[in-house]
């Protein structure tokens, strides 16, 4: 029998159970796939969510220490401003008491009327 030219011929029963399976493999490849890379973008959210969450709480944190640095700031000011308050004072009293000694010590000798 001659062979037609441009003729397909047909394919042995074998080769195209090969093929089915082939196709069927790729499908199979290509949705386990399709659910790998849906997994992949669903744990990329979840961990840019629990990196923003992270973010979140070490920007309160940070907030929180900078404000009790500033109000430590504030009560060491007003221990300084005391502590000069009550140097001055100590100081004030040292004179008065300086100066009533003085007056005590003239009281006490005596003068002479002349």
């Amino acid at each position: 029998m001659p062979k037609k030219s441009g003729a397909k011929r047909p394919r042995p029963a074998a080769s195209r159970t090969k093929a089915a399976a082939s196709a069927s493999a790729v499908r199979g490849l290509e949705r386990r796939l399709a659910r790998l890379t849906a997994a992949w973008k669903t744990e990329r959210q979840r961990h840019g969510r629990q990196v923003s969450a992270l973010r979140r709480a070490a920007d309160r944190r940070l907030t929180s220490m900078f404000k009790e640095i500033a109000a430590l700031r504030h009560h060491e000011a007003r221990a300084e401003a005391l502590g000069r308050l009550l140097a001055e004072r100590d100081t004030a009293l040292a004179t008065q008491a300086e100066r009533i000694a003085r007056l005590e010590t003239l009281l006490r000798t005596p003068t002479h009327l002349g």
